[in-house]
This record gives structure tokens, C-alpha cells and sequence, in this order.
């Protein structure tokens, strides 16, 4: 998930009020306190233009009203993820981290399956948080019925995707994707685990049933205290977009959520340099994974 870009960015809705400064800061400071999330003054615009979306859909006067809404209305929770969908920009695709799948293929996951010592039934979990549309955690169950499943019989793969966003939740439940979504995909998987009918791409029923997703804010630390017992988490490309005590908060639970023994997989342009000393860096070949000891 990719957030607060300044792709597709539009300027304020027509006839909106504008978003005063004492109000933005009201705004920016409620969004952080909901998911931790920080708007920096200079994304003021950014901000100002994503929510007018909302003001002028709800009849709205002014940010004002709009902030009172987020507070106190009974319809607020619901309102509440209409303000996650305008202020998050959700960008992936198949095989985005193709590095780190490779590891999980050829490393991680044959180590992990050795480790358990039997020779029977044989369960690892792996989570991708702020999974978005869900070619992330799709990505992951391809490699596992193409290449890990024949090799190890015995392994079930439970593969748990979440995300702050109800709506990319359901598309990804749905499991239909356009050409743009499928372009690294490799032909042997596009042409044996997807249907295409009228320019997208419809994932098949069997490789759905091997994730199931979950509605997360991952700064909820009740929610992430319910996030036990995995053996990989992925979280990529969200990191950036918090402050530090937010960073601290997050990773602290992911750390918690990890297995002895298991990997935290971040994002190539994040690191765990000043937030973080309870992991072990493990370099694997063209990426880094955070190992839990």
C-alpha cells in the first residue's frame, strides 16, 4: 500500500471552503490519532483537496461541520472509512517484491518446514499487512500451490492479508484485477490460475481459498494484540508514511506478532535503523528480512 502520494492529486472540489490552517491541524491531528498516520504542513494541500471529495458528497458547509461528523455523529464509524479510502492511495500489483518471494520460496519456508522436525503435518503463517487490493497475499498463494506445495505435501500455508480499508478488502475478496495489476505476473501463473474475460483478469476460486483477509488498522493495538503466532509478516511501503513514535508503536506490535524465530520484511526503501534493536538483519540475496530471536 502507498500512501498519501501526490499522484492523481486534485485541487480542492469547486465552491469548497478552504481548509484554514488552525483546521488542518485539527484534521491532520485526528487522522494521526486514528491510525497514526501524519500529514506534514506541506501535504496541507494534499489533504485540503482528498477531503473536499467528501464535503461536497455530504452536503457539507464547511471542514468544520465535516470534523464535528468525524466526532460525534452516530454515522461516524462509518464515515470514518470513507475518510481512510481519501486520505490512502492503495498501488500494488502481482509479484511486486519478487526478491523476497524468491527467499520465502527457496529459503525461508523450506528452513521453516525442516525446523518443525516431523515429518507429518506441517503449518507456518504468514501475514501481509496493509495488504491493499490483495495481489500481495494472492502472490504469496500462487507460489505456494505452484512450487512449495508439491515439494512439501504436508505443509498448509495460512496466509492472512489485512488492511485499514474495507473497501480494497472487498475488491480483493472479489479477486478480479485489470492487465496493469498482472503485468509482472509470470505467464505460467497468469495463464494457469486466472481467467481473463473482457480485459481483466479473474483469480481462480482455489488459489482465493488459500487467504482469507481481515479488516486492520495497524495502529488499533488492541487489534494487533489479536495478531499472534505468525512466521512472516510483510509490511511493505507503510512504515514511510509514519512519524517515528508511530513507526516505534507498530513495529514494537509487530515484533510481538512474530513467532522466535520468524522474519519481518519491510519495504526497499525502509528501514528499521533508529526504531527498532529487537531484530536480527538478515541480508538474502537483492533484500533484508528482520528476524525475531
Amino acid at each position: 500500500m502507498t500512501l498519501l502520494s501526490t499522484a492523481g492529486v486534485f485541487p480542492p472540489t469547486q465552491n469548497a471552503p478552504p481548509l484554514s490552517e488552525p483546521l488542518f491541524r485539527a484534521l491532520r491531528d485526528f487522522i494521526y490519532e486514528k491510525t497514526g498516520i501524519y500529514f506534514q504542513d506541506k501535504k496541507h494541500y494534499l489533504l485540503e483537496g482528498r477531503v473536499s471529495k467528501r464535503l461536497h458528497l455530504l452536503g457539507l458547509k464547511s471542514y468544520e461541520e465535516y470534523l464535528q461528523l468525524l466526532k460525534y455523529s452516530s454515522s461516524r464509524e462509518q464515515e470514518l472509512q470513507f475518510l481512510y479510502d481519501v486520505v490512502t492511495i492503495n498501488e500494488t500489483f502481482f509479484f511486486r517484491n519478487s526478491s523476497q518471494l524468491e527467499v520465502m520460496e527457496h529459503s525461508l519456508i523450506p528452513e521453516m518446514v525442516a525446523a518443525k522436525g516431523t515429518a507429518g503435518f506441517t503449518s507456518l503463517r504468514i501475514w501481509s499487512a496493509a495488504c491493499s487490493t490483495g495481489e500481495e497475499p494472492y502472490s504469496l498463494a500462487l507460489v505456494y500451490l505452484e512450487k512449495l506445495k508439491p515439494r512439501f505435501p504436508h505443509l498448509k500455508l495460512e496466509i492472512v492479508g489485512t488492511d485499514i480499508s474495507s473497501s480494497v478488502l472487498s475488491r480483493a475478496r472479489r479477486g478480479i484485477y485489470s492487465e496493469y495489476s498482472v503485468r509482472n505476473t509470470p505467464k505460467e501463473y497468469l495463464e494457469k490460475y486466472f481467467e481473463k474475460h473482457e480485459g481483466h483478469f479473474r483469480i481462480r476460486e482455489d488459489v482465493k481459498e488459500q487467504v482469507s483477509f481481515q479488516h486492520l488498522n495497524l495502529y488499533d493495538r488492541g487489534g494487533m494484540h489479536a495478531m499472534k503466532s505468525f512466521d512472516i509478516v510483510l509490511c511493505c511501503n507503510v512504515m514511510i508514511y509514519f512519524d517515528t513514535p508511530s513507526r516505534i508503536q507498530v513495529v514494537a506490535d509487530l515484533h510481538k506478532n512474530l513467532r522466535i524465530g520468524g522474519y519481518l520484511f519491510l519495504g526497499y526503501s525502509e528501514v528499521l535503523h533508529g526504531i527498532s534493536s529487537a531484530f536480527r538483519v538478515i541480508n538474502f540475496p537483492k533484500t533484508v528480512g528482520y528476524k525475531k530471536e
